[in-house]
């Protein structure tokens, strides 16, 4: 019971703190991301369309179930539905014919990876807010990219910057752009705010 109220008065914490600090604006992390080029055609053949990071759905883009092949730079997630969504597969490198892969004709979405993301420690902003069994961080962010809504991406955070799982945090705010707990690029999205990480 006295656990519980330690956790309930750190959540009070954190919501009076997040008050009174200041919003800090979206930050892209710089660059382009990873590129994906689709093709039309098997062995990279006819129309084709090259995606910078994500695309979380392909039927704007006169591309939604036609790639036959593709080349990826990185390491890229597939999925036969839009937003993510669906059967979903991972690959990367030149794939001269989508069916090795089960995905031709398939695809309506896509995100890549970026790799190692989760490794550099995801705290860049002001000095957080430290308290008795734990510290809040009002506008967390990974390599420079707001972080996508969702528990395990609070855990993913408070573990990137060496503390234990979160305790609270709050995803009332949307970016046009983010990483989820995976390091996968993601258009416009819930973000976290005012995570509360547990100290070890």
């Amino acid at each position: 019971m006295a656990r519980t109220t330690k956790i309930l008065a750190l959540a009070a914490l954190a919501a009076a703190l997040a008050g009174a600090a200041e919003a800090q604006p979206y930050r892209p992390g710089g660059g382009r991301g990873p590129s994906a080029t689709l093709f039309e055609g098997p062995n990279f053949q006819g129309r084709q369309i090259t995606l910078h990071a994500f695309s979380d759905n392909l039927k704007d883009t006169g591309f939604n179930d036609v790639a036959q092949s593709a080349k990826f730079q990185g390491r890229w997630r597939v999925c036969d539905d839009s937003r993510y969504r669906g059967r979903c597969q991972d690959v990367g490198g030149e794939v001269a014919d989508l069916n090795q892969v089960g995905m031709a004709l398939k695809i309506s979405s896509l995100q890549g990876y970026f790799e190692g993301a989760w490794d550099r420690g995801g705290w860049g902003g002001d000095r957080p807010f430290e308290a008795a069994t734990g510290v809040l961080f009002p506008y967390p962010s990974v390599a420079g990219y707001d972080v996508a809504s969702g528990g395990a991406a609070a855990n993913a955070f408070c573990r990137s910057v060496g503390l234990g799982s979160s305790a609270y945090y709050d995803s009332s705010e949307r970016a046009p752009r983010a990483l989820d707990g995976e390091g996968r690029y993601m258009g416009e999205t819930n973000i976290l705010r005012d995570v509360l990480c547990r100290r070890r």
